[in-house]
């Protein structure tokens, strides 16, 4: 007599979720597939260098006897390399917004269909995000100040050299991805594009239009400590002597604090919510 083996059939197991490699090209297909990504970068890199453009031929062609006394034109060389790259990020917090907002409900039920991990789909559009700013930001400062010095050149004005600026140049296109880091945070929490942009441009622009009519207490212990003037002492955009001035690495660790919060908050929200 034979015995006959019998197979025992184990449960068959469910597949396994893509990888963080799979979310980071689903999320990087959805940016680049929006028309609106493209516009918005165009308009990056237009304001970017139009407008240290434009200041650079402003002053130029007003000559240094025009600059208020006590200006320094070599510091006012600087400084017109870098503002027009300031203003390129409101662009950019726009397509963060719409980024992170414009998906719900609907499109985003299928995104966690495919990844159940909310927390992977999260960074996965922080990973994108970066990248792309990153890179956008990199070529819009470096033009930006090439531009301007170009300019005042040509009007035989007091210029900076790149070996010169380079730690503030670094800095500022290092630190870009901030506020819309802050917009792709916040459009998760909010899920509107048109809130999420009102905000965040809000806190990059608000405070230093009011700065001068707060007292310097309020200056000194609430203003800097905020996203944009934290920002603007770790591109050493800050007077030494203003009461906004704190150590750049200091006004680094309090941006690092307000990405964290934001991004926690963020996650918190996914895990949270029905979608």
């Amino acid at each position: 007599m034979t015995a006959s083996a019998t197979a025992v059939s184990s449960p068959a197991r469910p597949p396994a979720s893509p990888g963080l490699g799979a979310a980071v090209l689903a999320e990087w297909t959805k940016l680049t597939s929006v028309r609106a990504t493209y516009v918005c970068l165009a308009v990056t890199l237009l304001l970017g260098v139009g407008l240290s453009s434009l200041a650079a031929l402003g002053i130029g062609a007003a000559g240094t006897e025009a600059l208020p006394p006590g200006v320094d034109p070599v510091e006012q060389a600087a400084a017109l390399a870098h503002i027009g790259p300031v203003f390129g990020v409101i662009p950019l917090v726009v397509l963060a917004a719409q980024f992170s907002a414009r998906e719900y409900p609907s499109q985003l039920r299928l995104t966690f269909a495919v990844h159940p991990r909310r927390g992977r789909v999260l960074l996965a559009k922080t990973v994108v995000l970066v990248g792309t700013v990153l890179a956008v930001g990199a070529v819009t400062v470096a033009a930006a100040f090439a531009a301007s010095q170009a300019i005042l050149e040509s009007f035989a004005m007091p210029t900076v050299s790149l070996a010169e600026q380079w730690r503030t140049t670094l800095a500022l296109g290092v630190t870009l991805p901030v506020f819309p880091l802050l917009a792709l945070g916040l459009g998760t929490m909010l899920r509107s594009v048109a809130g999420t942009t009102a905000a965040v441009l809000a806190a990059l622009l608000l405070p230093p239009m009011v700065s001068t009519l707060l007292p310097d207490s309020v200056q000194r212990h609430v203003l800097r400590y905020l996203p944009t003037g934290a920002w603007d002492n770790v591109v050493g955009a800050t007077a030494a002597e203003s009461p906004l001035h704190m150590d750049p690495w200091a006004a680094l660790a309090v941006l690092t604090g307000w990405l964290a919060l934001c991004w926690g908050a963020a996650l918190r929200t996914l895990h949270r919510t029905d979608v």
